[in-house]
């Protein structure tokens, strides 16, 4: 049940915590779009590409793991699939933190195809076999949320992008968002890394929770690097 319970927190309640304090902290992120961006790459960042990795590297070397998780029988070449789909997803979300166009709506309809499919899925099992293992029941939790998620905040982002006053599609605002992508990317890898190798060792728990520090770290490093170019560019634009 941990295990289960640790990735819909990493997945999909961990994006939000993080978007929250950053928006927290950055006194950029001022305007709505600015707001809704940082949700979105995190949710992509974590949510879907931390995830659908996630997912291909358990389908795929621990396959007997994740199915004993499912409570489904281990062995089952079909996994395999299924961890070529993770990564599929994943390779969608790493591209969906970089562009704002339509490719967004694409990976999210992916996402919520998959979501939905397999809650229906194990929804079956559950009613055919009065199989209650936590992969089988808890997990549903994610696969309806983040979909959920992701489709609120993209809507929301879209309608601020049509207001008269939007940044949106500038070059402003794309020079604003590119650090703004590594940190979400950097969070992604650590948080994905430190919950692999606890897994590996035995405590999935110490691990993500070392992840996510490192992640914080590194990307507080990098927001007080670039508030430090704020500062001289400030400083400069006052001395002229």
């Amino acid at each position: 049940m941990s295990v289960a319970l640790l990735r819909i927190f990493m997945y999909t309640i961990l994006p939000l915590m993080v978007a929250g304090a950053y928006i927290a902290l950055d006194k950029t992120a001022w305007s709505r779009e600015h707001k809704l961006e940082v949700f979105l790459l995190c949710i992509f960042g974590l949510g879907v590409a931390g995830s659908g990795i996630g997912g291909f590297v358990g389908h795929l070397f621990i396959s007997d793991l994740v199915a004993e998780s499912i409570g489904w029988p281990g062995g089952n070449p079909f996994q395999l699939e299924v961890g070529f789909a993770n990564l599929a997803l994943g390779a969608l979300g790493i591209v969906a933190m970089g562009r704002r166009d339509g490719f967004r709506e694409a990976t999210v309809v992916a996402v919520t195809t998959f979501g939905v499919g397999a809650t229906i899925v194990h929804l079956m099992d559950i009613f055919e076999t009065g199989n209650l293992a936590p992969g089988n029941t808890v997990q549903n939790m994610s696969n309806l949320l983040k979909p959920a998620l992701l489709i609120g905040f993209l809507i929301a982002s879209r309608r601020a992008e049509r207001l008269p006053d939007s940044q949106a599609g500038t070059a402003q605002f794309e020079t604003w968002r590119i650090p703004r992508i590594q940190m979400a990317g950097m969070m992604t890898g650590c948080v994905s890394t430190g919950f692999g190798v606890g897994f590996a060792i035995g405590w999935p728990v110490i691990g993500t929770g070392m992840g996510i520090l490192v992640g914080a770290g590194i990307a507080l490093a990098i927001y007080r690097s670039l508030e430090r170019v704020r500062g001289r560019s400030e400083e400069t634009g006052q001395t002229r």
